[in-house]
């Protein structure tokens, strides 16, 4: 599955619909990308740590939706570690391989950001980066 954002990243982010699915519904999976320190996985787990605490400390109700929705699907539900592992490995698999690219033919930029801390569950870094 690939993934390409209006803001020009592109990439792999799983192999199969339902592996794509169950990163969309169990992790945070686009700020553990733009969070990754270029693609550190130790840096995503982190960053998926922190997101995982955000959300329960303002969203509790989300754990509750995203089985719901899992099991509507014949999802699993897995950790975030083990999602992050998945989504790094893919992700990693992009280039050289596999170049998103526009209808121009110019190719999207990585899906792994340079940041390396989410600030308040943000995609957006703030102004020192963070």
């Amino acid at each position: 599955m690939v993934f390409a954002s209006s803001e020009g990243e592109g990439g792999l982010i799983a192999d199969d619909l339902a592996e794509a699915l169950e990163i969309i519904i169990g992790l945070e999976w686009r700020d553990c990308l733009s969070f990754s320190g270029g693609g550190d996985v130790e840096v995503m787990q982190a960053s998926a740590r922190r997101l995982e605490r955000h959300r329960a400390a303002h969203y509790p109700d989300m754990d509750d939706e995203a089985a719901r929705v899992a099991a509507a699907l014949s999802l699993r539900i897995l950790p975030a570690a083990d999602l992050v592992v998945r989504l790094h490995a893919t992700a990693s698999e992009t280039e050289p391989d596999y170049v998103v690219t526009d209808g121009t033919g110019e190719a999207f930029g990585p899906l792994f950001g340079e940041f390396t801390e989410p600030r308040h569950g943000s995609r957006h870094p703030g102004p020192d980066g963070g």
